[in-house]
């Protein structure tokens, strides 16, 4: 797959141009799969991350709190980030 192919399925060419600063334009068949959005914060795609998952937090008591720079700190070994943009490691 080609950078203009994956523009032409509508993908952001800014977050194709992270996914190519980090991973290599070689790997460009990856992207889709890999690419998990646009955030402003580790903290904050972590915490939606885990509220989209089945497990999920919603259902946490309210006397529970997260420590969500400790918790995004962990979980980011599993992705990788550029810009904002968002990529799971494959």
């Amino acid at each position: 797959m080609t950078k203009q192919d994956l523009i032409a399925s509508g993908n952001e060419e800014e977050a194709i141009d992270a996914y190519i600063d980090i991973i290599g334009e070689e790997y460009l068949d990856d992207f889709e799969e890999a690419y998990q959005g646009k955030w402003s914060s580790d903290e904050e795609f972590v915490q939606q991350l885990l509220e989209d998952t089945e497990e999920g937090i919603k259902d946490l008591p309210p006397y529970i709190h997260i420590d969500w720079e400790w918790t995004a700190r962990e979980i980011m070994m599993d992705y990788t980030e550029e810009n904002g943009y968002y990529f799971r490691n494959l």
